[in-house]
């Protein structure tokens, strides 16, 4: 599996192939489409990627600036089944992304579908903070919680 810098012609190859608990998640926080909801992720995303496994992207991600807050990104990742297939390979390449979304985001800050427990675990490795209660989101209203990382930036003392 290779990592690269992507395109939306990525974002539309990935069209119909997203995992169910991904599918589940985008309809239940935006009551469209998914895999229109996945291009438009990608047509605002200030940072593109994607994952490819042979000639098949398999997964795309970003970082898109939050329309609510200054310096805060709202990080994202949709895949297929395949990006699963390799857990070890899955888990070493994502936190040198997350130093490259945190250059332009010292906050990232998104929310995850309380029933989608395997991005939950996911997201706690990759040293987010899930806060400890759900809240409704969405057209029906149902639990996610928010989760978040910060930079640690070093202040010098002057003392």
């Amino acid at each position: 599996m290779i990592v690269r810098k992507a395109t939306i012609e990525d974002a539309i190859a990935l069209r119909g192939r997203l995992r169910q608990q991904d599918y589940d998640e985008v309809w239940a926080a935006y009551g469209h489409n998914p895999d229109d909801v996945l291009v438009a992720c990608a047509r605002f995303s200030t940072m593109l990627w994607c994952a490819e496994k042979g000639e098949a992207i398999v997964a795309v991600f970003g970082v898109a600036p939050s329309i609510d807050e200054l310096g805060v990104g709202q990080p994202w990742l949709l895949g297929a089944d395949e990006i699963c297939s390799d857990p070890r390979v899955f888990f070493r390449w994502p936190k040198q992304i997350l130093l490259l979304m945190h250059r332009a985001f010292p906050v990232l800050r998104n929310r995850v579908d309380a029933r989608n427990t395997r991005s939950i675990c996911w997201l706690r490795r990759m040293g987010f903070t899930i806060e400890d209660t759900s809240v409704p989101y969405g057209p029906f209203n149902m639990p996610f919680y928010v989760f978040y990382k910060e930079e640690r930036v070093c202040v010098p003392s002057w003392g």
